[in-house]
């Protein structure tokens, strides 16, 4: 049995793709993941794994949101599942170790029986606590992927078999003692005992007594053949033991890792709506459409930081599918293109997004070219560099994916940076790949700009009539000017003063 909290129909498979990490780095990801994390290193690697996959069915994220929207209607129902499910795996790590191939073969055989007996106590136990909380909460949630799963709890372990294997536990307890077992069997091939059977389980005569006996029916004191049956019979007993502990096992590890992601999300939305941030569930659209529409969207990391209201912006922009951000530095663009990015990661692992509305369609996977400092131990130029970087992006690009230029090329002349990135815009443009381009090179943007292209969209830095920079992205022309001069007053102004 599985949970299926992720996906309705499989578990969750991600693998490590070669530009996670510079995702994580460009987006700055890591403060995000911390809050989610709360000091919970498997919740921050559970969280990590999901968010850096970028889910691609709109289904699949409608599920999830769904369930997210039951989790922050009753928060602690959804930590108490986590709780129980990782007491459940924090007991078994003896259970784990005992049972590995290359230790297996040298432990006891009784104390393989006691290990797995000690772990199918908690199971049971934690079992029952689980199935309690759903009954508890179940009737509150509206989501199918948490109906589903106490639905499913309660067919596979009901009260009966619960009752009946906690019998049965009883019994296996005592055989773990050092107990006299009465054992039934057949002769098989070869004279060799077969289909045994424990009759009764008595207590261990005196040693003087068993010393008689052994001596008058002629029988060594200590026979192998007695001490094989045994062996037998425990090897068999912990077989149905361990299939059972290891199912439990299993669903116990899996749901782990779901509830973990889940718990995620409400230490995040609890973080950003304590302070007033607003939070929206996302509509995501296939990765045929080119669409993104948001309203009041703000960089979370930057909130999270500095514990106040980042600038927000607006942005509707159907059937586009480039991008250029210009305009004078500190004027807020890398961090739009930041929250553009981190939006995209947050709608396609199922989470809310930092916006009071936001749309947009699927990618296959996210890739980001933001500049470097300079490395000393660089052995080649940087502009090598960047065009290395970006070449690896090419190798696994697709025309369903999103690419985020920041000042890329900034380390060359203004009319070589803009030649080659005319080339990449010019062959994104052809395929429809969505490109998100931050430049300073006003010859780039004006090219771009000239061409009257049908699906571009051009957003600078809002000043105000005063000159004073707002930080807020909006349409317009291209402007050759970085506003030095304002630049140069506000200075003197802040000296005169």
């Amino acid at each position: 049995m599985k949970p299926f909290l992720l996906y309705e129909h499989h578990t969750f498979q991600h693998q490590i793709q070669t530009h996670d990490q510079v995702l994580m780095q460009d987006l700055q990801l890591e403060p995000l993941l911390r809050t989610m994390a709360q000091h919970d290193h498997y919740i921050y690697k559970t969280t990590m794994k999901i968010i850096l996959h970028t889910e691609t069915n709109v289904n699949t994220l409608h599920y999830r949101q769904q369930i997210i929207k039951d989790g922050l209607k009753n928060p602690d129902f959804f930590t108490n599942i986590y709780s129980i499910a990782s007491e459940i795996v924090a007991e078994s790590e003896i259970y784990q170790a005992t049972m590995k191939p290359n230790y297996y073969m040298t432990v006891p055989i009784r104390e393989k029986f006691k290990t797995a007996i000690t772990l199918l106590e908690v199971i049971l136990t934690k079992l029952k606590d689980l199935r309690r909380l759903g009954k508890l909460n179940i009737h509150h949630c509206k989501s199918k992927g948490l109906t589903s799963l106490f639905n499913k709890l309660d067919k596979r372990y009901p009260d009966e078999l619960l009752s009946e294997t906690n019998a049965h536990l009883q019994l296996l307890q005592q055989m773990g003692e050092e107990v006299h077992l009465k054992i039934g069997a057949r002769i098989g091939d070869g004279l060799k005992g077969s289909d045994f059977i424990i009759r009764d389980l008595l207590a261990q005569p005196p040693l003087s007594f068993r010393k008689k006996k052994l001596k008058s029916s002629g029988v060594s004191m200590f026979p192998n053949g007695l001490n094989e049956i045994k062996e037998t019979v425990f090897h068999k007993i912990l077989g149905i033991v361990k299939r059972f502990v290891d199912e439990c096992l299993d669903f116990c590890k899996l749901l782990r890792f779901e509830t973990g992601f889940y718990v995620g999300c409400l230490h995040l939305h609890h973080v950003l709506t304590k302070r007033g941030f607003e939070i929206s569930f996302p509509v995501p659209e296939s990765d045929s459409e080119r669409t993104l529409f948001y309203n009041d969207l703000y960089d979370p990391v930057l909130a999270i930081h500095t514990g106040i209201q980042p600038v927000v912006n607006d942005l509707q922009a159907d059937k586009s599918v480039q991008f250029v951000i210009t305009g004078a530095n500190q004027g807020g663009k890398s961090t739009l293109l930041r929250s553009i990015g981190l939006a995209q990661l947050m709608m396609q692992c199922g989470l809310f997004v930092p916006a009071t509305f936001y749309r947009a369609n699927l990618c296959d996977r996210i890739f980001t070219h933001f500049t470097r400092e300079e490395d000393m131990h660089m052995i080649s130029g940087k502009l090598d560099e960047e065009l290395l970087r970006l070449d690896q992006i090419m190798d696994d690009i697709t025309p369903r994916s999103v690419l985020l230029l920041n000042e890329p090329f900034s380390s060359t002349t203004e009319r070589e940076g803009s030649l080659i990135a005319r080339d990449i815009l010019s062959a994104c443009y052809e395929v429809k790949l969505k490109v998100f381009i931050v430049t300073h090179f006003y010859e780039l943007a004006k090219w771009a700009y000239m061409k009257k292209a049908e699906h571009a969209v051009f957003l600078s830095p809002e000043r105000a009539y005063s000159g004073k920079r707002t930080f807020k992205l909006t349409y317009g022309e291209p402007e050759s000017t970085s506003y030095g001069e304002d630049l140069f007053h506000h200075i003197i102004e802040k000296t005169h003063d």
